[in-house]
């Protein structure tokens, strides 16, 4: 995908999301009549978008080029999808697509183009109108706005059509990564590569990616602290040797605790040595590591918290 097509869509992209939803730091100031116009016109947007579900692949592909000043004519030039998914594959991809994604988007897609939430929602407007995330209103509606709703349906199906086409951009800079489900199948594919390149093999990509993909709630916050570099876990040995340890230990929870846990007793080796793989999954370290981080018996240890 070119540059100025990226930079294009940039630009309009915050903006958009800004006035389709209601986030409440926007207008912590406005109230009254103002506060009740400002809701009242963001729920005739998403009415707009809705309706651009539900009339099919070429509308909705129409209105979101709109949105990002996209001539019907502008190639998007995305990685390709070889198949039209099923909405229950979309929303949620079993671990055989997400590696057969990761490996066919590879060398097509660069990290600083998938840390960017405009980059996937340029990439979903091609497979809309290509009809792969399905061919009618239907289909697109069950793979796009369906899903928990809290409150207000309106506003739910917006957040969740934002989440799975590129991530909600209000939210910061790790929902494209733990939101968007065919961008969370590429970082994942990414990671269980490093994973294998570090270990040397000892730890092949496809039981990494198994591991990331049973993550659940771990993998957004094994996401956001890898993303800080000052953490012990944003380095690549670091993150190798949690999962190796939780390949090695398939019933114990991957979720936001054990993550956090990790960093903690990862960072306390950080400061007496150099970190590197093999220290942190044999030997003294690795047995200092697990007992931090997973507690004695093999459960997850709750005093060790960053």
């Amino acid at each position: 995908m070119d540059r100025n097509t990226l930079n294009q869509a940039e630009k309009r992209f915050g903006g958009w999301q800004q006035r389709i939803v209601f986030e409440k730091k926007y207008h912590k100031k406005t109230k009254g009549p103002d506060l009740r116009k400002i809701k009242g016109g963001i729920r005739e947007r998403q009415k707009e978008l809705r309706k651009a579900v539900s009339e099919g692949p070429d509308s909705l592909g129409a209105y979101l080029r709109n949105q990002l000043g996209l001539a019907k004519s502008h190639p998007l030039n995305a990685p390709t999808l070889d198949r039209q998914l099923t909405p229950q594959e979309f929303v949620n991809p079993p671990v055989e697509l997400e590696m057969e994604l990761g490996a066919a988007w590879r060398q097509k897609i660069t990290p600083r183009d998938a840390a960017m939430p405009h980059f996937w929602l340029l990439c979903h407007i091609n497979w809309i109108e290509q009809g792969k995330l399905g061919d009618s209103g239907n289909l697109l509606n069950e793979a796009l706005l369906s899903g928990p709703r809290r409150g207000n349906a309106l506003e739910s199906e917006t957040r969740n059509f934002l989440r799975r086409t590129g991530g909600i951009f209000v939210r910061g800079n790790t929902s494209v990564l733990s939101d968007c489900t065919l961008s969370r199948a590429w970082w994942r594919h990414r990671l269980a590569t490093d994973v294998a390149r570090v270990t040397e093999e000892e730890m092949p990509q496809t039981p990494a990616h198994e591991v990331l993909h049973r993550s659940g709630p771990g993998w957004e916050t094994l996401v956001m602290l890898s993303l800080k570099r000052i953490t012990a876990i944003s380095q690549p040995a670091a993150r190798a040797a949690i999962i190796v340890y939780l390949a090695r230990h398939p019933n114990l929870k991957f979720d936001k605790i054990a993550v956090k846990n990790a960093a903690s007793a990862l960072a306390r080796l950080g400061l007496r040595r150099a970190l590197d793989y093999p220290s942190c999954v044999s030997g003294t370290d690795a047995h200092r590591v697990q007992t931090l981080v997973f507690g004695k018996n093999g459960g997850l240890n709750s005093g060790s918290r960053l």
